[in-house]
């Protein structure tokens, strides 16, 4: 038996519809994104994230602390940071776009100063997914210019200079644990030496940049602690308003 001409084509663009909007679905997927200001002047900017949803500012920027996560999904339009306290040609708040590198599950995004940019910022995302950066773990970002290595209670990690994180998982229970840093080609004498907490509810991101003074080493390190205790008592405390 023929199928009809009318039921034929009313077939066909249903099908067209179910694909448009399961690609539009997919497009829209929105992640969950945290935003890190690099310094007091960044954090203290107007700045906003803008999607294919359209813009929310961002709230309580902080040196040393992600902000709450935003949800933020690419669509048509890109996802980019909104400098609102800066204008492009058009009169509107100068924009950079922001790459989510692809399997990005919980991004987190840096702010960096970069006076060469419309923005004036300088954007780098890492995933912060606690699959790869568990509670207890520590993350080194080696923006130093010095391959480094990291030794913890007898166990070494080799630092290259890179913007791609190293992961440290040291395991066990809540410890102090005793730590040092050393130039790569230099293993006689450590440059930093420390005693560390090492606490299973806590994770640190650790920059470790090139040091300012002379008197204080050649590299400094920038440290940013998250404790799930505190994310998870938040909960507790909001549903009991």
């Amino acid at each position: 038996m023929k199928v009809p001409l009318l039921a034929n084509s009313l077939s066909v663009r249903l099908c067209a519809v179910i694909v448009t909007t399961l690609m539009l679905s997919q497009s829209l997927h929105a992640i969950p994104l945290r935003v890190l200001a690099w310094n007091d002047e960044i954090a203290g900017r107007k700045l906003a994230l803008g999607d294919a949803k359209g813009s929310v500012t961002i709230e309580a920027m902080h040196p040393s602390k992600r902000t709450k996560p935003y949800q933020v999904a690419a669509g048509d339009k890109p996802v980019v940071i909104q400098a609102l306290d800066k204008t492009d040609k058009d009169g509107k708040p100068a924009a950079s776009q922001i790459l989510i590198p692809q399997g990005t599950k919980q991004p987190l995004l840096l702010l960096l100063p970069d006076e060469k940019s419309a923005t004036g910022l300088r954007l780098h995302v890492i995933d912060d997914d606690t699959t790869d950066f568990p509670w207890g773990g520590i993350r080194f970002i080696n923006a130093s210019g010095k391959k480094l290595a990291f030794v913890f209670e007898k166990k070494s990690v080799i630092l290259p200079v890179s913007w791609t994180p190293v992961s440290v998982n040291p395991g066990g229970v809540s410890r102090n644990m005793e730590t040092q840093l050393f130039i790569f080609d230099q293993p006689a004498v450590p440059i930093y030496s420390a005693i560390w907490e090492q606490q299973q509810d806590v994770r640190m991101l650790i920059f470790i940049v090139a040091g300012k003074d002379p008197r204080l080493g050649p590299v400094a390190m920038k440290m940013i602690s998250e404790d799930r205790r505190v994310s998870l008592a938040k909960p507790a405390a909001d549903n009991k308003k």
